[in-house]
């Protein structure tokens, strides 16, 4: 007997302004609690023990919270010494710990450095850097080692410890924007979760939006006529370059679109309905 799958149901639209409604609510709670006027009031108010314990525990919460995220935003980049537990190493190590926050007001997991020393130069020992953000290059170009020979070596440039923690987190941070705004683009075009339901934007005609890879240094768009266009996306979150491909060969037009108007990545969207419109009979 042949089996017959059920049919695919369609993602409905209503539940996912419902989840989109329901985060927001999340957000703009944990926001309110955290001003200033509501943790003034909180704290003048807070007279007792008992009244501290009778206080909702979400207030109590955001108001840890609070304290936490002042202290991640005013210090983005911080040292401190580090004991590696693994035999056979270099026991005290210096550690470099990167924040960064997203556009939803959430920090990311800290990435953290570990530096050794060596030779009176500090040297990368472990991180938990993505592999596509060249450690190696960014370590070559702010921490250079000591050369082999002893006058080379009385030349050699001094470690520039400030700059390489200050690329590295402008990388981080560029790359955390970069995802941002693929998942803006997506939101903005109804598009939930990581595959599209291959439904077109009315005012675009575009059914998916997705980066090429993890890094999200190019982005992928795809058209309900067939048209196919990739751009790429610069840390500061600039269209820099943009190819569309359609049955007919390149589309420039297309392509000046994405690119112009300031290039913004967070416009590109309207940009397209602009172009749209103005070739519409």
């Amino acid at each position: 007997m042949q089996r017959v799958s059920p049919p695919k149901t369609k993602p409905n639209p209503t539940n996912n302004q419902v989840r989109n409604l329901q985060k927001r609510k999340r957000i703009l709670t944990s926001s309110l609690l955290t001003t200033d006027p509501i943790q003034k009031l909180l704290r003048k108010n807070q007279t007792s023990n008992e009244d501290l314990a009778a206080l909702s525990p979400l207030a109590q919460a955001a108001g840890k919270h609070n304290e936490t995220n002042h202290h991640r935003i005013a210090f983005g980049v911080t040292a401190f010494p580090f004991k590696d537990p693994t035999p056979n190493t270099t026991s005290n190590l210096l550690g470099i710990r990167i924040e960064v926050c997203t556009r939803n007001g959430q920090f990311t997991k800290p990435y953290y450095v570990l530096l050794r020393n060596e030779r009176k130069r500090l040297r990368v020992h472990r991180h938990t850097v993505p592999a596509f953000i060249s450690i190696a290059k960014l370590e070559s170009a702010y921490l250079p080692r000591l050369a082999e020979d002893a006058e080379l070596a009385k030349k050699a440039r001094r470690q520039d410890l400030q700059g390489f923690a200050r690329e590295l987190r402008r990388e981080l941070v560029g790359w955390h924007m970069r995802v941002d705004a693929v998942e803006f683009l997506r939101e903005k075009l109804g598009m939930e979760g990581s595959v599209a339901d291959g439904s077109p934007d009315r005012d675009t005609g575009v059914v998916s939006v997705a980066a090429v890879a993890l890094e999200t240094r190019y982005v992928r768009l795809e058209w309900a006529d067939g048209r196919v266009g990739r751009f790429k996306l610069s840390n500061e979150g600039i269209v820099e370059r943009a190819v569309v491909i359609g049955d007919q060969g390149r589309d420039k037009k297309t392509e000046d679109a994405m690119t112009g108007g300031g290039g913004r990545v967070e416009t590109v969207l309207d940009r397209l309905r602009v172009e749209r419109v103005s070739l519409s009979p």
